[in-house]
This record gives C-alpha cells, sequence and structure tokens, in this order.
C-alpha cells in the first residue's frame, strides 16, 4: 500500500469586518455594504454576535475581484509576530516605507 502524501491545510485565520477593512484600505461601513450586497464570502463563524470570516477565503476574493492588489504586508507581519517572530517591528516598516 502506497503512503499517501500529505497535503497542508491552511491555517484558519479569523478575522472582523473591521480587520478585514484595515487589511483591504476601506472603512468597516464598506465591508459592511459589501456583505449587505452578497459581494462578500459569507462569515464562517459568529463571535460574540458578530460575523467572522477567514483571512485566507477573504484574501482570495479580494484578489480575484481587484480589492487587494498588493501583497498584504500587515497581514504577513502579523503573522510573523504571532510565531514568536522577534525582529523590530518598527525598524522593519520604517526600511520598507524608504522603498
Amino acid at each position: 500500500m502506497r503512503a499517501s502524501a500529505a497535503v497542508p491545510v491552511p491555517e484558519s485565520i479569523p478575522v472582523g469586518a473591521a480587520e478585514i477593512a484595515c487589511r483591504l484600505g476601506v472603512k468597516a461601513q464598506t465591508v459592511h455594504t459589501w456583505r449587505q450586497r452578497g459581494l462578500l464570502p459569507a462569515p464562517r463563524w459568529t463571535v460574540s454576535g458578530q460575523p467572522a470570516w477567514d483571512w485566507p477565503e477573504i484574501e482570495e476574493w479580494a484578489k480575484r475581484t481587484g480589492r487587494l492588489r498588493e501583497t498584504d504586508l500587515y497581514g504577513e507581519l502579523l503573522q510573523l509576530e504571532g510565531v514568536g517572530w522577534e525582529g523590530n517591528l518598527a525598524e522593519l516598516r520604517r526600511t520598507r516605507a524608504g522603498r
């Protein structure tokens, strides 16, 4: 019997409307409007009575619909911080801003 290769499962990153707005550079009300109009993917969870989405799903949707044109540096930095990255975030931002 052949062993099957494990397929990596993307990690879920729950985000609310405010986080989506921040990452996409829009107002939170815009995110709510997208949801009301059926443009935004359906929320995956409800947290304290509020909708929550899976960021990788939202990121893919935003790229596909032209709402996210650049790499989500902010999201990537948050992920680095979450895994114990010990670099100087302020220095990294200052360096990136000078490009």
